[in-house]
């Protein structure tokens, strides 16, 4: 399987295109991309090959669709562990870290 990925000024560029246009809210494009890095790793690794994962998340955009990626992973049957050491104090984030919370290990 061939994987393609976009650079990090692209990814910001699109980003921006699809919350200027009022397509997607910040909280919108997280859960998609949450949610294609949740079913990305099943594809790869289906959890009855092993459930554990380590997600590590930072403060930023990425951080949040960390977080969404785990609670989608452990609603697939993985057992995540978030590694969270600097945390912001965004509510957006916060409600993400409260749902991450409640599905597994979230370690600051």
């Amino acid at each position: 399987m061939a994987l393609r990925t976009l650079g990090a000024k692209a990814a910001a560029a699109l980003d921006q295109e699809l919350m200027s246009t009022g397509a997607f809210s910040i909280d919108q494009l997280m859960e998609l991309a949450g949610l294609s890095v949740s079913q990305a790793l099943f594809k790869l690794q289906p959890p009855n090959k092993g459930n554990r994962v380590l997600i590590a998340v930072g403060p930023g955009n990425n951080g949040g669709d960390g977080l969404v990626a785990a609670r989608h992973l452990w609603h697939y049957g993985y057992k995540p562990t978030v590694y969270y050491p600097k945390q912001p104090k965004n509510e957006l984030y916060q409600v993400r870290k409260l749902t991450s919370y409640k599905r597994g290990r979230v370690e600051s």
